[in-house]
């Protein structure tokens, strides 16, 4: 198999409860979440497409680092007082993971956690979807940082993991889908997160769940209704 098609297990740390599988192409950008302890700034953005697996690896982050995973729409006015974003941060242990931080409504309360990350050595992963540079905010300041934060970016998915994302998919559904249906899927589709789930979402619509996996005529057909064009 070639290089960019093998897949690697590694532990997010030593509190990590299980192993996580990636891909060549985002098995460095996993990497980087293990080395927290030496981010500049004391922060680093993740990102990736829907579908990829961003917040599954925040949540791994966080249960090794132990830090505290909170949604964006959190990140209340009352964090832009300094006094409570210090008391915020320190109840966390200094560490925090942020989820949808592309769609923060509280600029000055990230500035300050942000701050706060910098000056007392703490660690906080902001999590998005695009580069943070491209992060949609209302002040210079955390325009600024945005721009400057390391990003460690999970990349559309190549053929190994795109079947095992397909795999892990079904059985999530409860269905099971033969090799070459897989197979089939991986050769035709779309290489993205976004298609993966699409065509199981149709599968699971479609196809009577029996005793029979999932056949390649049935995985043509879902990929015919998903890409909206005869499928070879």
């Amino acid at each position: 198999m070639a290089e960019q098609q093998r897949l690697f297990e590694f532990r997010m740390g030593d509190r990590s409860p299980a192993r996580h599988v990636v891909s060549a192409s985002n098995r460095a950008a996993a990497e980087l979440l293990t080395r927290w302890r030496d981010w500049p700034g004391g922060a680093m953005a993740l990102t990736g497409p829907k579908g990829s697996g961003r917040t599954h690896l925040a949540n791994a982050w966080a249960a090794s680092a132990e830090a505290r995973l909170i949604d964006a729409a959190a990140l209340t006015v009352s964090l832009s007082n300094p006094v409570a974003a210090a008391e915020a941060f320190e109840a966390a242990g200094g560490r925090l993971a942020i989820d949808d931080a592309d769609k923060a409504r509280d600029d000055m309360a990230l500035v300050r956690i942000l701050d706060l990350a910098r000056w007392k050595g703490g660690a906080v992963l902001l999590v998005g979807e695009d580069d943070p540079a491209h992060w949609r905010c209302a002040t210079p300041d955390l325009t600024s940082r945005f721009a400057a934060l390391p990003a460690a970016r999970l990349e559309e998915p190549d053929d190994a993991l795109l079947e095992l994302v397909l795999k892990r998919l079904c059985r999530e559904r409860f269905m099971e889908v033969s090799d070459k249906a897989v197979a089939y899927l991986v050769t035709h589709m779309e290489r993205t997160f976004a298609q993966a789930h699409a065509l199981v979402a149709e599968l699971d619509r479609s196809v009577v769940k029996g005793a029979r996996p999932i056949s390649t005529v049935q995985a043509r057909k879902a990929l015919e209704a998903v890409s909206g064009r005869a499928a070879p």
